[in-house]
């Protein structure tokens, strides 16, 4: 009876080990190279925000708590495809305004950085 019990704990963990990571949120938090939180933008969904983090790299992952409202500067951008409005939190204004100036193809400043 425990060979069964011991063979069968064994393969709902490998079950569990091969399945994909769990999206944890929404949120996609970017920290720098001593675990400050230097912006975060607020995505519509858990799948929109998996899909910027990969491409973002490894200072950026998505959380289910957001902590924008903790940072002083923010600015609204427009994603184009798939024209999605982001709220962008930065941890103070000159980043958010050196950040914006210079948005990528396919993102439009909707609202300029303001401050809190």
């Amino acid at each position: 009876m425990s060979r069964f019990v011991f063979l069968l704990a064994a393969a709902t963990l490998a079950g569990c080990a091969n399945q994909p990571p769990a999206v944890p949120g929404k949120y996609l938090v970017y920290r720098d190279s001593n675990s400050a939180v230097i912006r975060q933008f607020d995505y519509p969904g858990e799948d929109f925000c998996a899909r910027v983090e990969k491409a973002a790299g490894r200072s950026a992952r998505c959380q289910p708590e957001s902590i924008g409202g903790q940072m002083p500067a923010h600015a609204t951008l427009r994603y184009s495809p798939p024209g999605v409005l982001v709220e962008a939190h930065y941890s103070d204004a000159a980043r958010c305004a050196s950040e914006t100036g210079q948005l990528g193809a396919g993102v439009q400043l909707i609202n300029a950085c303001n401050a809190k």
